[in-house]
């Protein structure tokens, strides 16, 4: 029986069997607990000396591993670590929208009357100011018309004048008895024909005139000529000039010395700005960017995106933003104070996100709830107050609760690698 427990022991301090972690000194009790199996099965042998044998080498063995096991802890060197402090900070967060921008005004223009598109005088793209012409219908017909309404007009006059001067003489007759009140009257009625006779051929003549001034179609403002749908020749009616859209115009013309970005935000960030707040208007077309603000916030929200409309104006005095490009717009809500922290001390999975702590020289593990800011910040929501230090570096993934860590840099890390070593020399045992 002594030579079995001599060999068990031998074996126990070989080389195989020394442990060299936790893990080893757990592989240690398991020997010893098949020993202690072993054992059971042999309590009704016929050999119950060799029985008491197998436990009492299996004991030592344990023996032997827990001496190595404090050894071990004895020449445990703590980890090292970076602490990124929790600090507060002022944080703006912008609120980000896309769409695409828009023209301050655009028009379709078509003709104003009837006729034969006989001349188009300007071309897509060039810039045009206001009332300068534009296209012209043909006019030959209004020319005619205004010179014979001109001549109805010089009569409607002539029989006027003629009225007023016989109602004179009849009123004067009449005062000296020598016209009876009939013939006043007739007289008067006469006057008040030919009046309005001139009044209704004064009226068609300045409707013709009209007609004739609308042959020639001018710009409505100041603008560039951004569509031109129809050439010289072809015959346009008013009722399709004036439903516009491509059923009947002529040119479309774009106001855009000032321009809007119209775009779509989450109504989940409607409290966040108002009318008036700041914001910039990125455009990725032509690798600019604008500052700008909030200039019309629609009341309405849109059921099926639920989004609201933006409009942030863009000053173009050179016309170098142009309608329908893509347009991300940033808008700056008033900042606000948030602890933050530095995204790399984060460990663990996004439903559970916890850091470690250091506390006496020992890494305490502390669970946190936290939102991203950046890709290298993020917000702390619960867990850590301001000043705390969370535990960071190449090592972090090898903390645990209870590790000795050494904080890397400073004099601060030396008072804590100091501490580190004061509790490790108190938890020593002392060995006789």
């Amino acid at each position: 029986m002594w030579g079995t427990i001599m060999f068990f022991r031998t074996r126990a301090k070989s080389r195989f069997f020394e442990p060299r972690s936790r893990s080893s000194f757990l592989y240690c009790r398991a020997i010893y607990a098949r020993t202690a199996a072993h054992f059971a099965r042999l309590r009704y042998a016929r050999f119950p000396a060799r029985a008491a044998g197998l436990v009492i080498a299996g004991a030592l063995t344990l023996a032997g591993c827990g001496e190595e096991e404090q050894a071990q802890n004895a020449a445990e060197e703590a980890i090292g670590v970076f602490a990124s402090l929790v600090t507060r900070q002022e944080l703006a967060e912008p609120v980000t929208g896309t769409g695409t921008v828009a023209a301050h005004k655009t028009t379709v223009l078509g003709p104003r009357v009837d006729g034969i598109i006989e001349e188009i005088m300007v071309r897509v793209g060039d810039r045009v100011t206001e009332g300068q012409p534009l296209f012209r219908t043909r006019d030959a017909e209004w020319k005619l018309k205004v010179s014979e309404l001109e001549n109805h007009v010089r009569l409607a006059s002539a029989e006027s004048q003629n009225a007023q001067k016989t109602f004179a003489r009849t009123e004067e007759l009449h005062g000296n008895g020598f016209v009876s009140n009939g013939k006043l009257d007739d007289a008067r009625a006469a006057r008040d024909a030919a009046n309005a006779r001139l009044g209704m051929a004064k009226a068609q003549l300045a409707t013709a005139q009209q007609m004739l001034d609308d042959c020639v179609v001018t710009a409505p403002f100041d603008g560039v000529i951004t569509k031109r749908d129809v050439d010289e020749g072809k015959f346009m009616a008013t009722r399709m000039g004036g439903m516009g859209g491509d059923s009947g115009g002529v040119l479309q013309i774009m106001k855009i010395d000032i321009v809007a970005a119209i775009v779509n935000v989450p109504e989940i960030y409607l409290s966040k700005f108002t009318v008036g707040t700041k914001g910039k208007v990125f455009l990725d077309g032509i690798d600019k960017s604008y500052d700008s603000y909030v200039a019309i916030l629609n009341d309405r929200i849109d059921p099926v995106t639920r989004s609201v409309e933006v409009r942030l104006p863009i000053e173009n005095k050179d016309y170098e933003v142009k309608p329908g490009l893509f347009a991300r717009a940033e808008i700056y809500p008033d900042p606000r104070e948030v602890l933050v922290l530095d995204r790399a001390a984060l460990l663990g999975t996004e439903a559970r996100r916890h850091v470690f702590v250091a506390e006496n020289g020992r890494a305490k593990r502390v669970d946190v709830a936290v939102r991203q800011i950046d890709a290298t910040r993020v917000e702390v929501l619960s867990g850590l107050k301001e000043g705390d230090k969370a535990l960071s570096g190449p090592n972090a993934p090898l903390l645990i609760d209870g590790v000795a860590v050494r904080i890397e840099g400073g004099a601060e890390a030396e008072d804590a690698h100091e501490q580190t070593l004061a509790s490790d020399a108190a938890a020593q045992p002392t060995v006789k």
